[in-house]
């Protein structure tokens, strides 16, 4: 990858106004999610309509603080924060066990993930991340993401339980006008071309009249989150067991993420990058766990965002970070951002999926000319298993004991360990 075509390096600062703008671009991504794991926290939680609220924007509040943070204090990469769907998974699972017994299990995953740091357990598996393995690790994300942007990309919703048309019409526009801006323009217009696409969309289905803005009118400017701690912890031997081993599982994710983002914008220091990034990711939890919210883990497609604006400096995701925090205390600004039609941010996360496909298949060459027969297994497999994962129905990981069932079901997670697996020992060169 030729670094010095990017617009802004890793660590240069974009001018204020360039900055804002590209940081709403990563807080676009960063939204959906934090509204769909919200709810699906409180769902399992059981929470009422006041408490739901608040337990959005303590998760925001999260979001932004460790986004920020990993900037400018932990890995120092441009790789976005966000709720892990494996902690997802330990957080529904242990619902019965109530929220406090939920916070307990999450410190002790937390202060795992800062002894891994502070001894430097990491430096002794950093051979193992292999170019195959770090390629699997970025084309696997897309495919594992496809399940969940699918849906929205046709416009699937209780509703219209098989899509719509004209959402799909709507999308392939936004992706087709996000494509070409990123390809042919030049300068700030094609670094922007995600913001464009979001407008775009913002735009057409305002004309259509498939959204309103009622509730921005209707939401306040300026709220606390009420309450603004999650109550204190317990600690009881299943959760704790069960997220330590969640924990595992984030450690993983998070260092697919900082090793794939490493081929994008450079290398330099990449050990202790990770250690501090697998340190601060712990710190999150913790912090996550006295506010009552579920922990996050570094997000595997913040090298498609990269690739399709053209932007490594990782000061762009310190002001994305301060702007979700500020959004948090500013109802009527949150509630913009999440009128935004789900298909629409889907359709810009097409475009940057596609982007960072293609920088896993050019991990895995490495320069070569083509791929040897070796690879069909160690890539391949690892690679089909993942996504398989993927698309299995939740309901089936029920069968495995809860301390594990959050590990083997999630597909990125999965196909690490089988890429490692088959790199290393199965399918190990001969000597």
């Amino acid at each position: 990858m030729e670094h010095q075509t990017f617009h802004f390096r890793l660590n240069e600062t974009p001018p204020f106004f360039k900055n804002l703008a590209y940081g709403f671009q990563w807080v676009m991504i960063a939204i959906p999610n934090v509204v769909v794991f919200s709810a699906l926290c409180g769902t399992a939680l059981g929470l009422d309509p006041a408490s739901q609220i608040s337990f959005s924007q303590r998760l925001l509040i999260v979001t932004g603080l460790m986004t920020l943070l990993q900037s400018l204090k932990g890995h120092k990469y441009p790789i976005l924060e966000g709720p892990s769907s494996a902690l997802l998974l330990s957080f529904i699972v242990l619902a019965p066990y109530g929220l406090s017994a939920i916070e307990g299990g999450m410190i002790f995953g937390g202060l795992l993930l800062i002894s891994v740091y502070k001894l430097k357990l990491f430096k002794w598996l950093s051979a193992f991340f292999t170019p195959h393995v770090v390629g699997v690790i970025l084309m696997l994300v897309t495919l594992s993401l496809l399940p969940f942007v699918y849906p929205l990309l046709i416009g699937v919703d209780k509703v219209h339980p098989y899509g719509e048309l004209s959402i799909l019409g709507s999308s392939l526009l936004i992706i087709l006008f996000v494509s070409l801006l990123s390809y042919w323009l030049r300068g700030f217009f094609q670094t922007t071309s995600m913001l464009a696409g979001i407008l775009l969309g913002f735009i057409l289905f305002l004309v259509k009249g498939e959204m309103t803005l009622t509730v921005v009118r209707e939401s306040s400017w300026f709220a606390l989150p009420s309450p603004f701690w999650g109550g204190w912890p317990s600690f009881s031997a299943a959760p704790i067991l069960a997220m330590v081993f969640t924990y595992l599982a984030v450690m993983t994710n998070t260092v697919g993420s900082i090793q794939g983002i490493s081929e994008i914008v450079g290398k330099e220091g990449l050990e202790d990058r990770i250690h501090r990034g697998i340190g601060m990711t712990g710190a999150g939890g913790i912090v996550a766990a006295f506010l009552g919210v579920i922990g996050l883990v570094s997000f595997s497609i913040s090298p498609g965002v990269v690739l399709v604006t053209w932007v490594a400096s990782r000061y762009v995701l310190t002001m994305s970070g301060a702007i979700m925090i500020v959004c948090a205390f500013i109802p009527k600004l949150w509630a913009l951002l999440t009128v935004i039609p789900p298909s629409v941010v889907a359709s810009v996360l097409f475009v940057v999926l596609a982007s960072q496909l293609m920088a896993g298949i050019n991990a895995i060459m490495s320069g070569k000319a083509r791929m040897d027969r070796r690879e069909y297994f160690t890539v391949g497999l690892p690679l089909l298993m993942g996504a398989t994962v993927s698309i299995i129905p939740k309901p089936f990981f029920q069968f495995f004991p809860n301390a594990i069932a959050s590990l083997v079901s999630n597909g990125l997670v999965v196909g690490i360990l089988f890429a490692l697996l088959f790199e290393h020992v199965v399918f190990k060169p001969r000597a």
